[in-house]
């Protein structure tokens, strides 16, 4: 089997049907946000960015090559939206003030707009997989055993690009709240996916697999769900406990991994994919965690709770050996060689798409982290003959985030900014007449420091 990145297919740029649906979607008062950098304790609200989403060509899906493009983070946090409106959220507060909120999410203009899109959107977002992932060859439960095994003992050997750059970061503690937001997509939410996997009758193997859900739930303690102890993690941190409190600064990456889980939940057809996926997932997640405790033990000494991660670091080693024995291997001796490909496909898009995790969260950071070299490289850069595009943001205007597909020079034209590159870091202060390189992929915000500030973005072409 191989992973073979491909060119993405160039296509005419059209405003077609899919486009128009998420834009309707996009852009209901939920979606539009308000002038705050961290959401308030409302699960229903959460920035879609309706203004950026525009510039977006939903008839070009992005290729293997393209997964951190802005059109990618669009789809992907729409997506996010989608699927979450199949699972019960509800503020720990209570829905005092909140009814009318609840309502709108759950109520029959959305589900409408959300049921005509879902489909379309997932071809869009994941359609880069069957480009980017190649089964072939022999398929025997014997070719699966072998090929599991390579895959979990190569990511057991690398270090983890994410954690290696915290580690190496000016602003150690910043990073870490950077990669904590990334895990608090799943962290707050947990194995809401895989219950979807659970209704049906399929054997020893559905049991198997009851087993890991019912651990992540804690054995029906709240004290002891997973969600919980990662909240003590997080208000361990100073940080917002509250489900999608840091919306703005999830990352394409992370954002698809985290759906493409929903993704394979959804259609009951890719049931024998999700098992690969999870099986490798669970096979994973043990050594990361306890690379993890070391990189934060070092930063934070015990300032931060970290049963999160050590009862990962211990569970998940028993979730791995779980889905291997008795979900993996047991379907594909159950069900003959037919269904081993799709076993093996689950695995290879796992194991790429946690890449994407990995690679984009390390760019973040060391993009973050370095931002007067990116002061410097703007001065440099060459930009094109195209008119810039211009911003104008009041103290009125919503915070919201996004990326380019390729790289730009942001230039204050009037006023002052604040640039705000991660959750809890200090924000780049950009006064008239300055600029800094954002890198194609690099998510960013801008606050307006005075009444009023001018922004223009300047596209750097392609070296």
């Amino acid at each position: 089997m191989t992973v073979q990145p491909q060119a993405a297919p160039a296509a005419p740029r059209a405003g077609g049907t899919l486009g128009k649906r998420i834009l309707a979607f996009a852009g209901h008062p939920l979606f539009r946000g308000d002038p705050q950098v961290v959401h308030g304790r409302n699960p229903y609200r959460r920035m879609l960015a309706p203004g950026s989403l525009a510039e977006a060509d939903f008839d070009r899906p992005p290729g293997p090559g393209e997964w951190a493009a802005h059109r990618s983070l669009a789809a992907h946090r729409l997506l996010g939206t989608f699927y979450e409106a199949e699972t019960v959220l509800l503020p720990e507060q209570g829905l005092d003030g909140l009814y009318e909120d609840f309502d709108l999410f759950y109520g029959p203009d959305l589900k409408e707009l959300r049921e005509g899109s879902v489909s379309d959107l997932e071809r869009f977002a994941f359609g880069c997989l069957d480009e980017a992932v190649d089964v072939s060859g022999a398929a025997t439960p014997e070719v699966l055993e072998a090929y599991f095994q390579h895959v979990v003992e190569e990511a057991a050997a690398g270090p983890s690009p994410a954690l290696t750059a915290i580690a190496g970061a000016r602003d150690r503690k910043s990073a870490a709240d950077l990669y904590l937001v990334q895990l608090a997509l799943d962290g707050l939410t947990e194995a809401s996916a895989m219950s979807r996997n659970l209704a049906g009758a399929y054997g020893p193997e559905q049991s198997a697999l009851f087993k890991i859900f019912i651990d992540e739930f804690g054995y029906g303690v709240y004290d002891a769900k997973h969600t919980t102890i990662f909240a003590k993690m997080l208000r361990s941190r100073a940080m917002a406990t509250h489900v999608h409190a840091y919306w703005n600064f999830y990352l394409t990456g992370p954002l698809a991994t985290n759906n493409y889980y929903y993704y394979l939940s959804r259609d009951h057809a890719k049931f024998f994919r999700y098992a690969g996926a999870v099986t490798y997932a669970e096979a994973v997640f043990a050594p990361a965690f306890v690379e993890m405790i070391k990189v934060f033990r070092d930063i934070f000494g015990d300032a931060v709770d970290l049963h999160y991660c050590d009862e990962h670091a211990h569970i998940d080693e028993h979730h791995g050996r779980i889905t291997r024995d008795q979900v993996l291997l047991a379907l594909a001796g159950r069900h003959g060689p037919r269904v081993v490909p799709e076993l093996l496909r689950g695995i290879a898009e796992a194991r790429l798409v946690g890449g994407w995790f990995e690679d984009d969260t390390a760019a973040q950071i060391r993009w973050s982290d370095d931002l007067p070299r990116h002061r410097e490289l703007a001065g440099s850069a060459r930009t094109g003959s195209e008119p810039p595009r211009r911003v104008v943001l009041t103290a009125e205007s919503p915070f919201g985030t996004r990326c380019h597909d390729g790289d730009v020079v942001l230039e204050v034209e009037r006023g002052e900014a604040d640039l705000v590159t991660t959750p809890t870091g200090p924000p780049e202060r950009l006064a008239r007449g300055e600029a800094v390189l954002i890198p194609g992929g690099r998510l960013y915000g801008i606050r307006p420091a005075t009444p009023e500030t001018a922004c223009a973005l300047h596209a750097v072409p392609p070296a």
